[in-house]
């Protein structure tokens, strides 16, 4: 059985894979180029002393990229000796399912949405559902769990719904520091559109929570205001 020190996480291996491949392309590409330049040689002045001598160099950097494709592939066979890639896509596989079943308990469904998005398979399927799920919980706290999933992905209509609901938590008396923390991360992005700049302003200058009024007027470069002790 493989070891933690011998396989590393999951995701960490993921990420080396998809490198690899990327490496992998890029001296297919550059064999590739090398390869047309020396046929264009040979039919050209392949036999005169510098067209033999690009050839030389030529073939000598064939050899280099070929010896790299070897060592790269022998990398990606130490990799993934222990299946690790493919127990990957089966976890992502199964984060999407969850996310997307109506019938998941919203616990779950956040946090394989929480999966998806720290390995890069958070996609538009995946952003629809979680803001339907955002618009079908009343409660903030819940709202402000789905919003940690959402930044960068909020849209104008989410931007309205969020900004009702931070009405209606400062009316009620700033109950949900979960939720306006969140709330204001997801906005952030949408700055400097005014509304948003706005609330991030009322937050920064007088939300009861220290922490939370720093973050909403850190994007706005208002220092965070000094409390009163009492």
């Amino acid at each position: 059985m493989p070891t933690a020190a011998s396989v590393d996480s999951a995701s960490t291996l993921a990420r080396q894979f998809t490198e690899l491949q990327k490496d992998h392309q890029a001296l297919k590409d550059s064999n590739r180029d090398l390869l047309a330049k020396v046929a264009q040689l040979e039919r050209g002045n392949g036999t005169s002393p510098a067209g033999a001598a690009g050839l030389a160099r030529l073939r000598q950097r064939l050899d280099e990229i070929e010896g790299k494709q070897t060592q790269l592939a022998q990398a990606t066979r130490e990799i993934d000796k222990y299946g690790v890639i493919a127990g990957m896509e089966k976890e992502l596989l199964a984060a999407y399912s969850t996310l997307l079943d109506t019938n998941q308990p919203l616990g779950s469904r956040i946090k394989q949405a929480g999966t998806l998005k720290r390995n890069g398979h958070f996609d538009e399927r995946a952003v629809k559902a979680m803001t339907e799920l955002y618009q079908q919980t009343g409660d903030l706290n819940e709202k402000g769990a789905v919003l940690s999933t959402l930044v960068g992905t909020v849209t104008p209509e989410l931007r309205d719904q969020i900004l009702v609901d931070l009405n209606r938590e400062v009316q009620e008396g700033n109950k949900s520091g979960r939720f306006r923390y969140h709330a204001i991360e997801a906005l952030e992005p949408m700055l400097p559109d005014p509304s948003v700049q706005q609330w991030l302003n009322h937050l920064a200058q007088n939300d009861p929570e220290p922490k939370i009024a720093a973050r909403a007027g850190q994007p706005l470069g208002i220092a965070p205001q000094p409390r009163t002790v009492k």
